[in-house]
């Protein structure tokens, strides 16, 4: 970013990466800056996510984290439980789709960690959470498909 030009408004400000002169309204809000703002523009920030979505190990770290912060679990966790399940859900025994994975069943009212139980392919996981988590309202629905289903 060069420094030896100031904006030609008080409403704009210059991008630390592409260096162009944008409306505020381009850049994040962010309380610890001067002006209130991010000195990345939008547009810049997303390209650079984009990039760093497409880097295998940056991928894999932003999934680890993922699972660490929402279900107290590693990715190496996920993959030890993917193994012993020979990556099958845990209901269904199918594989995950092609370019999908299985995702982690856990037990909401149980504490941060303590509540996986194991993986599934997400429309087990959906119904599951569609029936509130009770076997007796997924006996009803069993019941009610064995007499008017197939």
């Amino acid at each position: 970013m060069r420094r030896d030009r100031e904006p030609e408004s008080a409403h704009t400000q210059f991008c630390a990466v592409c260096d162009d002169e944008k409306p505020l309204a381009q850049f994040a809000r962010r309380k610890r800056s001067p002006n209130g703002r991010a000195t990345v523009c939008r547009r810049c920030v997303k390209a650079a996510n984009n990039r760093a979505g497409k880097d295998p190990a940056v991928v894999r770290k932003r999934r680890d984290a993922r699972l660490r912060r929402v279900y107290g679990i590693t990715l190496s966790d996920y993959e030890r439980m993917g193994r012993q399940q020979r990556w099958r859900c845990a209901i269904c025994g199918q594989k995950a789709a092609t370019g999908d994975r299985l995702v982690v069943d856990h037990d909401h009212d149980k504490p941060h960690g303590q509540a996986v139980r194991r993986l599934l392919c997400r429309g087990e996981n959906s119904a599951l959470g569609h029936f509130g988590d009770s076997s007796a309202r997924l006996d009803l629905g069993a019941s009610y498909l064995r007499k008017h289903g197939k």
